[in-house]
């Protein structure tokens, strides 16, 4: 039982822990500043926040809006930062109504999209908002064709406009798409930042998935285990991760729990090969397990690997 115990300790720190890389770091004192801003009398800025899936955006956004939660006052609700997720193929009147959603309207249904926007324009207003997160922003310009995008770009800069709201378009690369379809729309989204996977492409690199895995690391506590922030483990996990932050949690998350589902509990390099064929590569051969000594130190990016190009 105790050893359980641990174990689900260990599990729900590595699963929980916000860890502020230097590039967390960054991106947060640039939301702060789009946060501080006040646009009386000038556009507003805005930000569109850019990542491979799994590497960290929806968890850094969501930490950010929990840090300014909406303020109860007794004629109205103060909601300083909005965050919200965009659905698969958003319309002019679905954008409008999952904004008033959000927003807590209890009429979000109701109306043509007219009145639909102009209520989130007024209710921005009301709100006092200061800050629109959109994460999922990708699924403006998913599975859409020209005319949708279009739409959809002419909507948020109706509203980019009228509001004087600064907003965040967190999502994956593809997002860029939406700035090709509409000229005023590129013109007020400027600044992009891109969360870039871990790797050991370089020392910088190396050394911040290093630190990385040491934090990791540090949570497992009396657990024996290898030295998985030393270099040579690090490129490992490099490889069987492709330096997503959310795969390098899954696999330490399995790894610990099959270390403590032996006898003598202990995270080997024999454990890891395991948890890698658990969740990141089922019935992976052992050339192609990153933590088995036959591994051949190539990509795994072929098709029918995990880190196969989606699009090109």
């Amino acid at each position: 039982m105790k050893t359980n115990k641990i174990c689900g300790e260990i599990v729900k720190d590595i699963r929980s822990s916000f860890i502020r890389f230097p590039h967390v770091e960054r991106i947060l004192i640039s939301f702060d500043r789009l946060y501080e801003y006040q646009c009386e009398n000038e556009e507003a800025e805005h930000i569109i926040l850019l990542g491979e899936s799994g590497v960290g955006k929806s968890t850094l956004v969501k930490r950010y809006a929990h840090r300014h939660p909406p303020i109860e006052h007794e004629e109205f609700t103060e909601i300083p930062v909005l965050y919200l997720v965009l659905g698969p193929s958003p319309t002019r009147k679905s954008l409008a109504q999952t904004f008033l959603r959000a927003m807590g309207d209890p009429m979000w249904r109701r109306g043509s999209e007219p009145e639909l926007t102009e209520r989130v324009i007024d209710l921005f207003a009301k709100c006092r908002v200061r800050l629109v997160i959109i994460d999922e922003a990708n699924h403006l310009i998913d599975r859409g064709g020209e005319k949708t995008l279009h739409t959809a770009a002419d909507w948020l800069k109706v509203v980019i406009d009228s509001s004087q709201v600064s907003f965040v378009f967190a999502g994956i690369p593809r997002i860029k798409r939406l700035l090709a379809t509409n000229d005023q729309l590129r013109g007020r989204l400027r600044e992009v930042i891109e969360i870039e996977r871990f790797s050991v492409a370089n020392e910088s690199a190396e050394l911040d998935l290093r630190s990385a895995l040491k934090r990791f690391k540090s949570y497992m506590g009396d657990l024996p285990t290898i030295d998985i922030s030393g270099a040579a483990v690090a490129r490992l996990f490099a490889f069987a991760t492709d330096g997503r932050l959310r795969d390098i949690r899954r696999l330490l998350v399995r790894a610990v729990e099959l270390a403590y589902e032996m006898p003598d509990p202990r995270l080997t390099d024999v454990v890891l090969a395991e948890a890698f064929r658990t969740v990141i590569y089922s019935g992976s051969p052992d050339s192609r397990n990153p933590f088995h000594k036959t591994f051949n130190q190539m990509p795994l990016v072929k098709s029918d690997e995990p880190f196969a190009p989606v699009e090109r």
